[in-house]
């Protein structure tokens, strides 16, 4: 088959207790010569209209090209694009979508599920994640109440740069949650000096931490290595292991317990596996990032995740549960049974999208999000926990 059209569509889905806010994602469709069409999802970076106009560029150099050749495709962009001279992450976001609905096409053809195309499964359930945003105490002792009363068996929340601050927060979600088995897991968001990570790990230890990710900026692997040498605490990488070849320095600076990965920005879904076999060749268990997406992505992910053996770590999902809606035919995907969710076992993806939402929550993202200048958070810009967040907090005063 060949590839007739590539198609872009941005989308916005509202959140259902945040006013004025939404998630904006880009739905990638590929057209095949004989009508059969491939689903992705690529995240919008630099804005829904702008990603979906560099996806749509690609149309010179794909149609016409064999879907089959998924891998070569994508080198090919790769060069296009100049991801020799850049780093591969400042466009893999872009055609992760693409790739993603060229493995589509590849498992709907061969009439298998995307993880059976991939050589087979080695679970059909993902464990779930629950997620406590930062801010009231009292609030987030009663979020963690309800999440473990529902069954999940870990929680996610982000940290920053205030000890104390750091302390109360990890001890309020404690007491919701007094089962010392049930662990909190916390995203430091590269906000952290050496020294600094240190002290604050140090100072929720005796929490049941599962995990601490990325302390430090991504660059300096050296301190993230340092900084799980000083503490008792798992460290996980994630920024810093953006790519298969990112991983691989990871892995040979020692600089991390865990590894969290995501199609989306390493190096795509054959980059993704890649990474996944590294680190499972160096004894490394790996987590699943899914912030940010929609369904398609989700997808993509849960087939990722059971495809791959040292994908043994709790799926985070990112606010997906705080959505409204999903563009999905059939809705959100929901669990069954709390905290996991089925891998989709349909032929592909084994989702698609709904044409009436696409074209409804793309008129949602035009006059909500679009007209009024792209930002999908107006009421935090720079988000609580990160290092650059920190900057414009000290600035602003």
């Amino acid at each position: 088959m060949k590839i007739a059209d590539i198609r872009a569509t941005a989308v916005s889905v509202p959140y259902k207790n945040k006013e004025k806010e939404a998630l904006t994602s880009v739905i990638v469709e590929v057209v095949t010569d004989t009508g059969l069409v491939g689903f992705g999802e690529s995240p919008a970076v630099l804005g829904g209209s702008i990603t979906a106009d560099l996806i749509e560029g690609t149309r010179e150099i794909l149609i016409g090209r064999d879907t089959a050749c998924v891998n070569p495709l994508m080198k090919l962009l790769y060069i296009a694009y100049h991801a020799d001279r850049l780093h591969i992450q400042s466009v893999g976001w872009i055609f992760s979508g693409i790739e993603l609905a060229l493995w589509d096409i590849g498992a709907k053809t061969a009439g298998v599920p995307l993880h059976e195309y991939w050589g087979g499964t080695f679970r059909r359930q993902i464990e779930l994640m629950g997620v406590i945003e930062r801010g009231e105490e009292t609030r987030m002792t009663r979020e963690a109440e309800r999440l473990m009363a529902e069954g999940y068996r870990s929680v996610y929340t982000e940290l920053g740069q205030d000890m104390e601050e750091n302390i109360r927060a990890v001890k309020a979600i404690r007491r919701g949650m007094p089962d010392p088995s049930k662990l909190i897991c916390a995203d430091m968001r590269q906000a952290l000096s050496t020294g600094m990570a240190v002290s604050v790990i140090n100072g929720i230890q005796d929490q049941g931490i599962g995990w601490i990710e990325q302390p430090t900026m991504r660059y300096n692997l050296q301190s993230l290595r340092d900084v799980k040498g000083r503490v008792r605490v798992p460290v996980m990488s994630h920024e810093s292991g953006s790519t298969m070849y990112d991983v691989l320095n990871v892995i040979k600076e020692n600089g991390a317990d865990y590894l969290k990965l995501d199609a989306r920005f390493d190096a795509g879904y054959n980059g993704v596996r890649i990474s996944a076999g590294i680190a499972e060749a160096a004894g490394v268990q790996c987590a699943y990032d899914g912030a940010g997406q929609l369904g398609v992505a989700m997808a993509g992910a849960l087939h990722v995740m059971a495809a791959y053996p040292n994908f043994s770590m709790a799926y985070f999902w990112g606010d997906y549960a705080w959505l409204k809606d999903d563009v999905l035919k059939n809705g959100k995907f929901c669990m069954r049974e709390v905290p996991y969710v089925d891998v989709p076992g349909g032929p592909g993806l084994g989702v698609e999208p709904e044409k009436e939402k696409l074209k409804l929550y793309h008129e949602y993202y035009i006059k909500e999000v679009h007209e009024k200048g792209e930002r999908q958070n107006p009421k935090d810009p720079y988000r609580s926990g990160g290092m650059f967040g920190q900057y414009f907090r000290d600035f602003e005063g």
